[in-house]
């Protein structure tokens, strides 16, 4: 369990002692789910919130390891011959221009074809599958020291994936294998304490203004310490307790920080949005419990619903249609191949490219709006009213969440929860037909707050400004320029032929990247987004939707265990066949399904 792992300087894990106990992955088949969804006796899903049970008993724990220590998972090189970015003296210089250029507004219209919501599950999706390439590392820092490429052996040895590669929500779950006894503790409490097939969910605060309507029960909010401490599940003396590091992820100079999130990865607070996506898919899971009266069967269902999406919904919408239709018919090869030149002792791990992890599937960077249309209370007001009121900023959306600290009038609020007026109206977040309502196109421009990051220190100032610190730490860690790395993937003939940007398409209007030969050799993040600027910035072009759609695919092609390979009558599962009258095939389904959308 990940408490600690923002953009900046550390991550804190509880990990275990010799003797710990240690969570296993579950791994068990689902077929049809014991009851159709139409004639399910569903619990109602306000039973499984915070205060939903008044008669505490001992949360029921899943079955446990061998008490061996975790094992980090691996971030490879996919072409770690392709050359780099030149060592020059004035590379440095040219980084940080370009990161400059990147900070200014982008001409003409703004708005993409994308739902706003795309940007955020992307975003989950990256907490699910890494963690680490973030922080700064001895021997790796963009802040400090010799500022040249790092031996690709070096790199390799010193970053370690933090997540297991695979998409199997270990990020919602938070039953990661070999975690410390606080974190397994925390896990299990993530789980309610007598439906114990569900997970639990927070209830919102009153905010005195009212709350959106949807849901319309009152789980709405993330699982908070404040809740957990107020039921005496955890104690102030248990937190007092633990190690210096640890405990700063809870305890701060007034006290516990009863905002704490209690889930999986702490980075799924960190902003409003994704927060809120989070707890979308935990009341997915509740309802999969309904069906299924089982957490192991809800698990993998919810598991493979969260697969399917992100090939058949994510994939298509991002990706340019004829490279993502490729990879998927020819069974992402390039991933294939790399994940074959990389085994692991542990089959469930699987080995992450440092070019899609550090600089192609940062793509989402771009889409980020400034503000969001993102409910009655902050925007457009509900039908029929031609008032608007202020957009919800983006820094606000990182306040409304725990590592924020909702600001006042919670600070008053016992059970230290979302205000009901910052609840989520997906409506707003999943269409992209109205003006405003849209994700940001996928350019070389960021929105402004991206330049001036809330939750970073003021000093290092590299840390506060996104598009410097993508720049210099793909430098740092040594990853093959753009051309080189199209170059190599056409060298393997596995697809049609990469067009390759000439390099007055890389510069145009930055003439500077000249005198570094950045417009030969351009760094891999920057050209993704100029190949996606000059299709019109609706989805990637052709080198980023291949990093982008061999990685996810291959992720979920090469796990054993997802819903690739499980089969309902001899037939792969997919949605429709896991349930044809209602099938859970698109987010807008999702959402539906969980009572978050009409």
């Amino acid at each position: 369990m990940l408490f600690s792992l923002t953009h900046g300087m550390h991550v804190i894990q509880d990990m275990p002692d010799q003797d710990a106990g240690q969570g296993i992955r579950s791994s068990r088949s689902v077929g049809d789910g014991k009851k159709s969804l139409d004639k399910a006796g569903v619990i109602p899903i306000d039973a499984v919130v915070e205060g939903g049970d008044a008669s505490r008993t001992v949360s029921r724990s899943r079955g446990w390891g061998d008490g061996s220590a975790a094992t980090n998972g691996a971030f490879r090189y996919m072409f770690r011959d392709a050359s780099g970015i030149p060592v020059d003296p004035q590379t440095l210089s040219a980084l940080d221009a370009l990161a400059d250029s990147m900070a200014t507004e982008a001409p003409g219209d703004s708005e993409s074809a994308l739902p706003p919501i795309l940007t955020y599950f992307g975003q989950f999706i990256d907490h699910d599958i890494t963690a680490n390439t973030d922080r700064e590392i001895e021997g790796l820092s963009v802040i400090s020291g010799e500022f040249e490429p790092v031996p690709r052996d070096n790199v390799e040895a010193g970053i370690s994936n933090l997540r297991d590669g695979s998409l199997g929500l270990d990020s919602l779950y938070g039953d990661k294998p070999g975690q410390g006894p606080f974190a397994t503790k925390l896990a299990g409490l993530m789980r309610h304490p007598t439906l114990t097939n569900k997970m639990r969910l927070g209830t919102v605060a009153d905010s005195g203004d009212g709350r959106p309507p949807l849901p319309a029960d009152p789980a709405a909010d993330l699982l908070r310490l404040g809740f957990l401490l107020d039921r005496g599940e955890i104690t102030q003396a248990e937190l007092e307790a633990l190690n210096p590091a640890l405990r700063a992820n809870f305890v701060d100079d007034s006290g516990p920080i009863r905002t704490r999130a209690i889930l999986g990865d702490g980075r799924n607070d960190e902003n409003l949005l994704v927060a809120q996506l989070h707890v979308a898919f935990l009341r997915l899971h509740n309802k999969l419990a309904d069906v299924t009266d089982s957490f192991e069967d809800a698990r993998r269902l919810t598991q493979f619903h969260y697969q399917w999406l992100v090939l058949n919904e994510y994939l298509p919408a991002i990706c340019a249609g004829d490279v993502a239709d490729e990879v998927l018919a020819k069974g992402a090869p390039l991933y294939a191949d790399f994940h074959d030149a990389h085994p692991s002792a542990d089959p469930a791990q699987m080995p992450m490219p440092l070019e899609f992890s550090i600089a192609a599937f940062r793509f989402g960077h771009s889409m980020v709006r400034g503000g969001y249309d993102h409910n009655r209370f902050f925007g457009t007001a509900v039908e029929g009213s031609n008032q608007i009121l202020p957009f919800a900023t983006f820094r606000q959306l990182f306040e409304f969440t725990g590592n924020g600290r909702m600001p006042s009038p919670l600070t008053a609020d016992p059970k230290s929860s979302l205000p009901g007026n910052w609840v989520i109206e997906w409506d707003r977040m999943v269409h992209a037909e109205t003006r405003n309502r849209s994700s940001r196109k996928i350019d070389t421009h960021l929105a402004e707050p991206l330049n001036d990051l809330l939750n970073e220190p003021a000093e290092p100032a590299v840390m506060k400004k996104l598009a410097q610190r993508n720049l210099r730490r793909g430098y740092r860690l040594n990853l093959p320029s753009a051309q080189s790395l199209a170059e190599a993937i056409n060298r393997t003939g596995l697809y049609r032929p990469i067009p390759i940007l000439s390099p007055e398409q890389v510069r145009e209007g930055r003439d500077f990247m000249q005198a570094a030969g950045l417009d030969t050799a351009t760094p891999l993040w920057f050209y993704v987004l100029r190949e996606a600027e000059l299709t019109g910035g609706h989805h990637l072009g052709a080198l980023g939707s291949h990093l982008v759609a061999n990685t996810l695919a291959g992720l979920v092609m090469r796990d054993s265990t997802s819903y690739w390979h499980a089969t309902i009558d001899g037939n792969r599962w997919s949605p429709a066949r896991f349930q044809p009258s209602q099938p859970i095939d698109s987010l807008k389904a999702m959402l539906r399904f969980t009572g978050l959308l009409d």
